[in-house]
Protein backbone atom coordinates (compact mmCIF):
# COMPACT_ATOMS: atom_id res chain seq x y z
CA UNK A 1 0.00 0.00 0.00
CA UNK A 2 1.40 3.28 -0.71
CA UNK A 3 1.72 6.42 1.56
CA UNK A 4 -1.17 8.99 1.59
CA UNK A 5 2.11 11.58 0.12
CA UNK A 6 3.49 9.55 -1.96
CA UNK A 7 0.17 8.87 -3.93
CA UNK A 8 -1.02 12.44 -3.84
CA UNK A 9 2.39 12.76 -5.73
CA UNK A 10 1.61 10.45 -8.38
CA UNK A 11 -1.56 12.24 -9.05
CA UNK A 12 0.09 15.37 -9.21
CA UNK A 13 2.52 14.19 -11.49
CA UNK A 14 -0.06 12.61 -13.66
CA UNK A 15 -2.04 15.80 -13.91
CA UNK A 16 0.86 17.43 -14.61
CA UNK A 17 1.67 15.74 -17.73
CA UNK A 18 -1.69 15.49 -18.94
CA UNK A 19 -1.88 19.56 -18.65
CA UNK A 20 1.70 19.29 -20.20
CA UNK A 21 0.48 17.12 -23.27
CA UNK A 22 -2.60 19.57 -23.53
CA UNK A 23 -0.70 22.61 -23.58
CA UNK A 24 1.30 21.42 -26.05
CA UNK A 25 -1.03 19.98 -28.64
CA UNK A 26 -2.94 23.46 -28.18
CA UNK A 27 0.39 25.06 -29.17
CA UNK A 28 0.65 23.01 -32.37
CA UNK A 29 -2.81 23.78 -33.47
CA UNK A 30 -1.76 27.21 -33.08
CA UNK A 31 1.10 26.89 -34.70
CA UNK A 32 -0.57 25.44 -37.41
CA UNK A 33 -3.57 28.45 -37.63
CA UNK A 34 -5.73 25.72 -36.01
CA UNK A 35 -8.55 26.35 -34.37
CA UNK A 36 -7.43 25.93 -31.00
CA UNK A 37 -10.13 27.33 -28.75
CA UNK A 38 -12.14 24.50 -30.70
CA UNK A 39 -9.53 22.10 -29.46
CA UNK A 40 -9.42 22.86 -25.84
CA UNK A 41 -13.42 23.74 -25.65
CA UNK A 42 -14.25 20.20 -26.46
CA UNK A 43 -11.51 18.95 -24.07
CA UNK A 44 -13.21 21.09 -21.31
CA UNK A 45 -16.48 20.01 -22.17
CA UNK A 46 -15.37 16.29 -21.76
CA UNK A 47 -13.79 17.39 -18.78
CA UNK A 48 -16.94 18.76 -17.48
CA UNK A 49 -18.62 15.57 -18.35
CA UNK A 50 -16.46 13.62 -16.25
CA UNK A 51 -16.66 15.54 -13.28
CA UNK A 52 -20.44 15.48 -12.95
CA UNK A 53 -20.41 11.44 -13.56
CA UNK A 54 -17.34 11.29 -10.82
CA UNK A 55 -19.88 13.38 -8.96
CA UNK A 56 -22.89 10.99 -9.08
CA UNK A 57 -20.83 8.08 -8.31
CA UNK A 58 -19.90 9.56 -5.84
CA UNK A 59 -23.45 9.37 -4.66
CA UNK A 60 -23.80 5.86 -5.71
CA UNK A 61 -22.32 4.55 -2.65
CA UNK A 62 -23.78 0.76 -3.55
CA UNK A 63 -22.18 0.21 -6.58
CA UNK A 64 -18.97 -2.09 -6.32
CA UNK A 65 -16.88 -0.20 -8.51
CA UNK A 66 -13.55 1.28 -6.75
CA UNK A 67 -14.00 2.98 -3.00
CA UNK A 68 -15.73 6.26 -2.90
CA UNK A 69 -12.65 7.61 -1.69
CA UNK A 70 -10.60 6.46 -4.85
CA UNK A 71 -13.18 7.82 -6.98
CA UNK A 72 -13.02 11.44 -5.01
CA UNK A 73 -9.83 11.73 -5.93
CA UNK A 74 -10.23 11.21 -9.29
CA UNK A 75 -12.89 14.12 -8.98
CA UNK A 76 -10.14 16.48 -7.54
CA UNK A 77 -7.45 16.25 -10.06
CA UNK A 78 -9.69 16.02 -12.78
CA UNK A 79 -10.68 19.05 -11.44
CA UNK A 80 -7.27 20.83 -11.67
CA UNK A 81 -7.05 19.68 -15.16
CA UNK A 82 -9.97 20.92 -16.49
CA UNK A 83 -9.07 24.43 -14.51
CA UNK A 84 -6.04 24.42 -16.69
CA UNK A 85 -7.47 23.58 -19.60
CA UNK A 86 -9.86 26.95 -19.28
CA UNK A 87 -7.00 29.12 -18.90
CA UNK A 88 -5.23 27.27 -21.79
CA UNK A 89 -8.95 28.22 -23.58
CA UNK A 90 -10.05 31.36 -22.21
CA UNK A 91 -7.61 34.68 -24.08
CA UNK A 92 -8.66 35.98 -20.23
CA UNK A 93 -9.49 35.02 -17.51
CA UNK A 94 -12.53 36.83 -17.07
CA UNK A 95 -13.85 37.36 -20.08
CA UNK A 96 -15.95 39.88 -21.42
CA UNK A 97 -19.55 40.77 -22.16
CA UNK A 98 -22.19 39.92 -20.15
CA UNK A 99 -23.02 36.18 -20.95
CA UNK A 100 -19.37 35.19 -21.28
CA UNK A 101 -18.02 37.32 -17.93
CA UNK A 102 -20.64 35.35 -16.17
CA UNK A 103 -19.92 31.79 -17.43
CA UNK A 104 -16.64 33.04 -16.55
CA UNK A 105 -17.51 33.79 -13.19
CA UNK A 106 -19.44 30.58 -12.63
CA UNK A 107 -17.00 28.38 -13.87
CA UNK A 108 -14.32 30.32 -11.60
CA UNK A 109 -16.65 29.96 -9.16
CA UNK A 110 -17.28 26.28 -8.96
CA UNK A 111 -13.39 25.71 -9.04
CA UNK A 112 -13.03 28.08 -6.16
CA UNK A 113 -15.56 26.42 -3.86
CA UNK A 114 -13.87 22.85 -4.96
CA UNK A 115 -10.72 23.84 -3.85
CA UNK A 116 -12.25 25.04 -0.42
CA UNK A 117 -14.15 21.64 -0.30
CA UNK A 118 -10.90 19.67 -0.74
CA UNK A 119 -9.57 22.57 1.86
CA UNK A 120 -12.11 22.11 4.24
CA UNK A 121 -12.55 18.32 4.47
CA UNK A 122 -9.32 17.72 5.05
CA UNK A 123 -8.73 20.38 7.50
CA UNK A 124 -12.13 19.27 9.39
CA UNK A 125 -11.06 15.51 9.19
CA UNK A 126 -7.51 16.29 11.21
CA UNK A 127 -9.21 18.31 13.56
CA UNK A 128 -12.55 16.25 13.91
CA UNK A 129 -10.00 13.20 14.83
CA UNK A 130 -8.44 15.22 17.93
CA UNK A 131 -11.85 16.06 19.63
CA UNK A 132 -13.71 13.32 21.26
CA UNK A 133 -17.17 12.76 20.57
CA UNK A 134 -18.71 11.38 16.59
CA UNK A 135 -22.33 13.27 16.16
CA UNK A 136 -24.87 13.02 14.19
CA UNK A 137 -25.86 15.75 12.73
CA UNK A 138 -29.63 15.76 13.25
CA UNK A 139 -28.55 14.90 16.93
CA UNK A 140 -27.11 18.22 17.80
CA UNK A 141 -29.98 19.72 19.26
CA UNK A 142 -30.57 16.47 21.60
CA UNK A 143 -27.04 16.87 22.51
CA UNK A 144 -27.37 20.42 23.48
CA UNK A 145 -30.54 20.40 25.31
CA UNK A 146 -28.63 17.25 27.34
CA UNK A 147 -26.09 19.30 28.07
CA UNK A 148 -28.14 22.37 29.30
CA UNK A 149 -30.54 19.82 31.32
CA UNK A 150 -26.96 18.81 33.16
CA UNK A 151 -26.01 22.24 33.65
CA UNK A 152 -29.47 23.20 35.18
CA UNK A 153 -29.42 20.05 37.07
CA UNK A 154 -25.66 20.93 38.97
CA UNK A 155 -26.66 24.23 39.89
CA UNK A 156 -30.02 23.33 41.44
CA UNK A 157 -28.31 20.07 43.41
CA UNK A 158 -25.98 22.48 44.65
CA UNK A 159 -28.76 25.31 45.63
CA UNK A 160 -30.38 22.57 47.84
CA UNK A 161 -27.17 22.03 49.91
CA UNK A 162 -26.91 26.09 50.98
CA UNK A 163 -26.98 29.73 49.92
CA UNK A 164 -24.40 29.47 46.96
CA UNK A 165 -25.55 33.09 45.40
CA UNK A 166 -22.21 33.46 43.44
CA UNK A 167 -22.44 30.22 41.49
CA UNK A 168 -26.15 30.48 40.69
CA UNK A 169 -25.51 34.06 39.42
CA UNK A 170 -22.71 33.10 37.53
CA UNK A 171 -24.88 30.16 36.04
CA UNK A 172 -27.34 32.73 34.98
CA UNK A 173 -25.88 35.25 33.78
CA UNK A 174 -23.37 33.43 31.84
CA UNK A 175 -23.60 29.55 31.53
CA UNK A 176 -27.49 29.37 31.18
CA UNK A 177 -27.50 31.30 27.77
CA UNK A 178 -24.37 29.27 26.31
CA UNK A 179 -25.80 26.24 27.61
CA UNK A 180 -29.57 26.74 25.80
CA UNK A 181 -28.41 28.49 22.52
CA UNK A 182 -26.82 27.05 19.43
CA UNK A 183 -24.13 28.58 18.08
CA UNK A 184 -23.47 31.92 16.12
CA UNK A 185 -23.11 32.03 12.13
CA UNK A 186 -19.78 34.02 13.11
CA UNK A 187 -18.60 31.29 15.09
CA UNK A 188 -19.98 28.40 12.08
CA UNK A 189 -17.96 30.50 9.78
CA UNK A 190 -14.86 30.71 12.12
CA UNK A 191 -15.08 28.48 14.78
CA UNK A 192 -12.59 29.52 18.28
CA UNK A 193 -11.96 28.77 21.69
CA UNK A 194 -12.08 32.13 22.69
CA UNK A 195 -15.71 31.28 24.49
CA UNK A 196 -15.00 28.85 26.45
CA UNK A 197 -11.62 29.51 27.73
CA UNK A 198 -12.94 33.12 28.53
CA UNK A 199 -15.71 31.29 30.43
CA UNK A 200 -13.33 28.63 32.26
CA UNK A 201 -11.12 31.49 33.02
CA UNK A 202 -13.75 33.54 34.55
CA UNK A 203 -15.16 30.54 36.68
CA UNK A 204 -12.01 29.57 37.77
CA UNK A 205 -11.62 33.14 39.03
CA UNK A 206 -14.83 32.74 41.49
CA UNK A 207 -13.03 29.34 42.87
CA UNK A 208 -11.97 30.84 46.16
CA UNK A 209 -15.50 31.68 46.79
CA UNK A 210 -16.39 28.31 46.92
CA UNK A 211 -17.25 26.17 49.36
CA UNK A 212 -15.69 22.01 48.77
CA UNK A 213 -19.07 21.10 47.62
CA UNK A 214 -19.39 23.83 44.98
CA UNK A 215 -16.03 23.46 43.50
CA UNK A 216 -17.37 20.18 43.03
CA UNK A 217 -19.91 21.76 40.78
CA UNK A 218 -18.21 24.27 39.34
CA UNK A 219 -15.40 21.34 37.94
CA UNK A 220 -18.55 19.73 36.64
CA UNK A 221 -19.91 22.93 34.66
CA UNK A 222 -16.27 23.19 33.88
CA UNK A 223 -16.23 19.50 32.04
CA UNK A 224 -19.78 20.50 29.97
CA UNK A 225 -18.06 23.55 29.08
CA UNK A 226 -15.58 21.95 27.48
CA UNK A 227 -17.70 19.28 26.00
CA UNK A 228 -20.49 21.97 24.79
CA UNK A 229 -17.30 24.00 23.09
CA UNK A 230 -15.99 20.03 21.55
CA UNK A 231 -19.88 19.53 20.29
CA UNK A 232 -20.07 23.12 18.96
CA UNK A 233 -16.96 22.48 16.50
CA UNK A 234 -18.47 19.58 15.54
CA UNK A 235 -21.58 20.89 14.67
CA UNK A 236 -19.51 24.11 12.88
CA UNK A 237 -17.57 21.61 10.80
CA UNK A 238 -20.57 19.25 9.73
CA UNK A 239 -22.67 22.63 8.82
CA UNK A 240 -20.15 24.22 6.63
CA UNK A 241 -19.51 21.11 4.82
CA UNK A 242 -23.17 20.97 4.26
CA UNK A 243 -23.77 24.63 3.24
CA UNK A 244 -20.36 24.53 0.75
CA UNK A 245 -21.73 21.44 -0.56
CA UNK A 246 -25.11 22.98 -1.15
CA UNK A 247 -23.59 26.41 -2.38
CA UNK A 248 -20.93 24.04 -4.92
CA UNK A 249 -23.85 22.14 -6.35
CA UNK A 250 -26.32 25.40 -7.37
CA UNK A 251 -23.04 27.14 -8.95
CA UNK A 252 -22.58 23.85 -10.75
CA UNK A 253 -25.89 23.67 -11.80
CA UNK A 254 -26.19 27.19 -13.06
CA UNK A 255 -22.64 26.80 -15.02
CA UNK A 256 -23.87 23.79 -16.69
CA UNK A 257 -27.07 25.79 -17.92
CA UNK A 258 -24.70 28.45 -19.24
CA UNK A 259 -22.10 26.26 -21.10
CA UNK A 260 -24.98 23.71 -22.64
CA UNK A 261 -26.08 27.51 -24.26
CA UNK A 262 -22.47 28.59 -24.97
CA UNK A 263 -21.84 25.39 -26.79
CA UNK A 264 -25.30 25.64 -28.72
CA UNK A 265 -24.15 29.25 -29.42
CA UNK A 266 -20.63 28.38 -31.13
CA UNK A 267 -22.18 25.31 -32.85
CA UNK A 268 -24.70 28.15 -34.92
CA UNK A 269 -22.01 30.44 -35.19
CA UNK A 270 -19.91 27.10 -37.01
CA UNK A 271 -23.02 26.31 -39.16
CA UNK A 272 -23.32 30.18 -39.81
Amino acid sequence: MLHKRTRRTIALSITAIAVLIAAVATWLIRQRLGHASMATGWTLLASVGLLMLLGLRKKLVMLPILPVRVWTQFHIYTGLFALAIYLMHVPVVIASGFFESTLSLLFLSVAGSGLYGVWISRRGAKRLTAIAGEYRFDRFGWHRRTIADRASEIVTEVGQTGDVPVIAKFYRERLQHYFSTRPSLAYVLVPTSHRKRRLLTELGELDRYFASNVKQAAGRLAALIRNRDDLDYHYATQLRMRMWLAIHIALTVAMLVFIVVHVLMVLRFQGA
